[in-house]
């Protein structure tokens, strides 16, 4: 673990909440900008793709974690996701322009706990591989026929899984609450009209 993985969770970090926490549209560039910012900064970071012993094993475990972890951080219960049929950008605010449509998420400290956590962790554990038990851990590796590099990947995995993740589960909720809302708006008046029709009656 080296100091260029360290900042590239960090940058990671520090991009995802600055997209995400307060209230926000979910657009294409806010979906995006992570992404792109995983595309920029990984090829930096990533040397090889080891295939032998079990190296391939850890490698996906860490794409799989990273997965979850994305979804979780944007399930409902952390992240709120409503329908603004009038969402302005948040500069300048007294645009004479009208308001449009626009799925908006909420999402404050569960949230930010969520992504500090995971990368607390993983720097946790690099700080400790490096200071506080790298004899057991390469005993580990060596056991387990796993490479250093494996490991190394499976944390870059895992922070591009994630990162990926969350903007797949937020393009997926925003659409289909963009869908319900088309739904619920285009119902509206065909009830309006029941109603007229009753009170001809």
């Amino acid at each position: 673990m080296t100091a260029n993985i360290v900042i590239m969770q960090l940058a990671i970090l520090a991009v995802v909440l600055e997209s995400d926490l307060g209230r926000r549209k979910i657009g294409w560039f806010r979906v995006g900008r992570p992404v792109v910012g995983v595309a920029v900064l990984v090829p930096f970071f990533f040397t090889s793709l080891p295939v032998d012993g079990n190296d391939l094993l850890l490698q996906g475990a860490g794409t799989l974690a990273g997965a979850a972890l994305g979804l979780f951080s944007v399930c409902s219960l952390l992240v709120p996701v409503d329908y603004d049929p009038y969402w302005r950008r948040r500069w300048p605010r007294t645009s004479p322009t009208p308001g449009r449509p626009a799925a908006v998420s909420r999402s404050g400290a569960g949230y930010a706990a969520v992504w500090i956590a995971v990368t607390t962790a993983r720097l946790g554990f690099a700080y400790g591989a490096q200071h506080v038990f790298p004899v057991g851990l390469g005993l580990f590796l060596t056991t387990h026929h796993l490479s250093e590099a494996a490991l190394t990947n499976g944390f870059i995995f895992l922070s591009v899984s994630m990162s990926l993740f969350r903007s797949l589960g937020l393009w997926v909720r925003g659409r289909a609450r963009l869908a319900q809302a088309g739904t619920a708006v285009d119902q509206r008046p065909a009830v309006g009209t029941a109603r007229a029709t009753g009170e001809a009656r």
